[in-house]
C-alpha cells in the first residue's frame, strides 16, 4: 500500500503533538529514517509543505507571501497581518516578504492559492485592456 505525502504529513503531525521541543526532534529523526528506509526520501518536501498545511490549519495559522515594489515599513506589515487575522480568521500570520520592483508600487499577497493583487502593474494591465477593449 502507498502512501501519499499527506498521510505522512499527518502521521508525523499527529506524532509531534503536545511533544517537548526535544521529544519532537527525535520524532522527526525517526520519521524521516524510516523514509529513507522505504526509499521515500524523494517525497520529503511535499511532506514538509503538506504538514505545514495541516500544522496551520489546526493551529490557526496562516503564511502569506507578500510582494512590494520595495521594503514594507513595520507598521503597514502589522496593518497586513491584522487583515490577514480578520480575513482568515487567523490567531497567527506569518509574513515572507519579496521585493520585485516589476509590480511599481502596491503589494500582492498570496496566501496558499489565493492571491490578493493590488499592484500598480496589474491595474495598469487591466486599464490597458479595456482600453483595447
Amino acid at each position: 500500500m502507498k502512501i501519499s505525502a499527506k498521510q505522512y504529513a499527518q502521521a508525523l503531525y499527529e506524532l509531534t503533538l503536545g511533544k517537548s521541543e526535544q521529544d519532537i526532534d527525535m520524532v522527526v529523526e525517526k520519521f524521516f529514517k524510516k523514509l529513507i528506509k522505504r526509499n521515500q526520501k524523494k517525497i520529503a518536501p511535499k511532506i514538509i509543505e503538506k504538514f505545514k498545511d495541516i500544522y496551520n490549519e489546526n493551529s490557526q495559522a496562516v503564511e502569506a507571501q507578500v510582494i512590494s515594489a520595495r521594503e514594507v515599513v513595520e507598521s503597514h506589515s502589522d496593518d497586513i497581518k491584522n487583515f490577514l487575522k480578520e480575513k482568515y480568521r487567523a490567531k497567527d500570520v506569518f509574513l515572507d516578504f519579496k521585493i520585485d520592483k516589476g509590480i511599481k508600487g502596491g503589494i500582492i499577497i498570496r496566501v496558499g492559492d489565493e492571491v490578493l493583487d493590488a499592484s500598480i502593474s496589474s491595474k495598469l494591465k487591466k486599464m490597458n485592456f479595456l482600453i483595447k477593449k
